[in-house]
């Protein structure tokens, strides 16, 4: 008899679900797992494991490399935690959000492990999107209140998504910027070395005012570098051609100067926040780049937040912590806090990552809008492909053993 193998939509669960614990402690009515020893596959333990490696100066997951957790790929450390976890002999295995930060390669390999794993262990399977699923899933779990109601048969599973429209205009900014240079950014045949290792090689690019770019690339080819040579103090960029909205970069303009003309955005900004902020004054940080709100905002201000939460349907919710909200809403608001001030160039680093599908339309939905309607240009980047994105043109990065090559699609 073939293993019957569970998946969970990750939008079901609670932002603080007790679920797996239940799960992994035997308190659940799966029949297929009683009575069974099962370990979670997640970012958190991968995290925990490394952390510990880091303190106790051991090599729990790379006992037989000479090389650092933290030094390997995402993908390289998704599969040294798998080796990790089946050392353990578990009878099945909880997969949380297993493909979030894999590039497509890693992913093929990672499901195709997974797969051959599944003729001897049970498999529960949190996913975000339709794509994600494990093909030897049999059943999706139907959670509600933080508790398992029905088991459904994976060819009765529903998971279409409707298309996501925000209605409204892209609220307009107080913020007066003097006369933005074109190109806002040009890359000359910038190599990176770091410790003799090749990042970049002969990388040319040139990105113009109100056009929609996505940079691509698999986990390490070299997209985070490229984003601190932009956005951030990488001292690489001062010995290289990178001219920054018409200035070479280092030749006068602060890290501070160039930051006020970029709006930035990433998933762990939130990290940053430890004192709990309002929707609406995390929107109205975005004026001040601050982490946190320390002035009064001016009349004005707060009615551009105002608008903003009203274009994001976000209105019952502006005085609710933003940690207290769901993960889409939370991309939308930091999302919206970036794009406060109307900034020349808007950076999104990695927005879809850990969301579902409904969460991955909302803020394609935005992206989409805010390059079509406002001045700014956007600057999307993913480590894949991303469905219903509609940039002007692509970006793509290729590893090779001398630096990755980049390479300009019209889209």
């Amino acid at each position: 008899m073939e293993n019957i193998h569970f998946a969970i939509n990750n939008s079901a669960l609670l932002p603080k679900s007790k679920l797996l614990n239940n799960i992994l402690n035997g308190k659940h009515s799966l029949e297929p797992l009683k009575n069974k020893k099962g370990f979670l596959f997640s970012y958190s333990v991968l995290e925990k494991l490394m952390d510990n490696e880091a303190k106790h100066h051991t090599k729990t997951l790379t006992n037989k490399e000479n090389r650092n957790i933290r030094s390997l790929s995402s993908g390289e450390q998704k599969k040294a935690l798998l080796n990790y976890v089946m050392l353990q002999n578990p009878d099945f295995l909880i997969l949380d959000s297993p493909f979030d930060s894999l590039d497509a390669t890693s992913v093929i390999a990672l499901k195709k492990r997974l797969v051959q794993l599944s003729s001897k262990i049970n498999i529960i399977q949190i996913f975000n999107r339709e794509e994600e699923v494990l093909p030897i899933i049999t059943h999706v779990l139907e959670i509600e209140n933080d508790k398992i109601i029905k088991e459904i048969l994976i060819e009765n599973y529903n998971f279409k998504i409707e298309n996501f429209v925000f209605n409204g205009e892209i609220p307009k900014s107080s913020t007066a910027y003097k006369t933005i240079e074109s190109p806002l950014i040009s890359f000359k045949n910038v190599n990176v070395i770091y410790d003799e290792n090749q990042i970049l090689n002969n990388i040319n690019w040139t990105i113009h005012q109100n056009e929609f770019w996505q940079l691509i690339g698999p986990n390490g080819s070299g997209k985070s570098t490229i984003l601190s040579m932009i956005y951030g103090n990488n001292v690489k960029a001062y010995r290289q051609d990178v001219y920054l909205f018409g200035k070479k970069k280092g030749t006068g303009e602060s890290v501070w100067d160039i930051k006020r003309k970029i709006g930035y955005f990433s998933p762990n900004i939130l990290e940053l926040f430890h004192r709990k902020q309002t929707v609406k004054q995390m929107v109205i940080s975005g004026f001040y780049d601050s982490v946190g709100l320390y002035k009064v905002p001016s009349t004005l201000q707060n009615a551009t937040a105002e608008n903003w939460i009203k274009l994001l349907n976000l209105e019952i919710d502006k005085d609710i912590a933003i940690q207290n909200i769901s993960i889409p809403k939370q991309r939308l608001v930091l999302i919206a806090r970036a794009m406060i001030k109307n900034p020349p160039l808007l950076i999104l680093d990695e927005p879809l990552i850990n969301l579902d599908e409904k969460g991955t339309a909302i803020v394609v939905a935005l992206i989409n809008k805010i390059a079509k309607e406002s001045n700014t240009t956007v600057l999307f980047v993913s480590h894949r492909i991303v469905k219903d994105i509609q940039p002007d043109f692509t970006y793509e990065l290729t590893p090779t053993k001398n630096g990755s090559l980049g390479n300009v699609k019209k889209d």
